[in-house]
């Protein structure tokens, strides 16, 4: 009877270690794939920034950027506001969430208003793009500007789309907001845990894109 019992507790022990293993291969993954898309977004308005610093050295017939080409700033300032308040929320209570000192009905709030503040931005960019004044071919400016904007709105409405599966999600399966020792490691915590996470660094990232652009296309002369 003790050695089937002590049989028993290795195989709960072992089984515990899998677990515990399989946890943190699944978190690590979650960690490295929103850091790669990173890496690869990174690039891709990267070419943007290097045509515009590219075609601005180039110039030598003052046809860079004309006078009266500039975006709207109530389209640029809205969507630099919208992007940037919208990361904070999402970025500061997913912070605390995950330190175990946000309220799950704050978090759920926040999220819902990060995920509006993003698809609100997409739709205004995309809205300006239809009201610039300027052609893509006029200017060197004026391509830069229109080949790297629609795509920050993709960004954007793509961000919005991956918050509202995170907050449909909470709202599914409560119980990933607030897990105990017996969940903590299921799949459903480890999948809702690594998606915030990844969701987290992306919003920054889409900040800190949008106020580079921002600051490239509508304060530098």
């Amino acid at each position: 009877m003790d050695d089937s019992t002590a049989a028993m507790t290795e195989v709960q022990a072992a089984d515990a270690r899998d677990r515990e293993i399989e946890s943190a291969a699944a978190r690590g993954a979650y960690w490295t794939g929103s850091r790669l898309f990173v890496a690869l977004s990174a690039m891709i308005f990267g070419s943007g920034a290097f045509a515009y610093f590219y075609l601005h050295s180039v110039d030598n017939n003052g046809l860079w950027h004309p006078s009266g080409q500039r975006p709207s700033d109530f389209v640029s300032v809205s969507v630099l506001s919208f992007v940037v308040i919208g990361a904070g929320l999402f970025w500061w209570y997913s912070r605390s969430l995950l330190a175990g000192q946000a309220n799950p009905s704050d978090w759920r709030v926040a999220a819902g208003v990060a995920c509006a503040l993003f698809l609100a931005a997409g739709l205004v960019q995309f809205w300006g793009m239809t009201r610039t004044g300027f052609y893509p071919g006029s200017s060197g400016y004026a391509s830069v500007y229109v080949a790297v904007m629609p795509l920050f709105a993709v960004y954007c409405l793509g961000t919005a789309y991956w918050l509202e599966t995170v907050l449909a999600r909470s709202l599914r399966a409560k119980d990933v907001l607030t897990p105990d020792e017996a969940t903590r490691d299921s799949d459903d915590v480890v999948s809702f845990t690594g998606t915030v996470v990844g969701a987290k660094l992306f919003v920054v990232f889409v900040a800190i894109v949008g106020v580079t652009f921002f600051i490239l296309f509508s304060v530098v002369k």
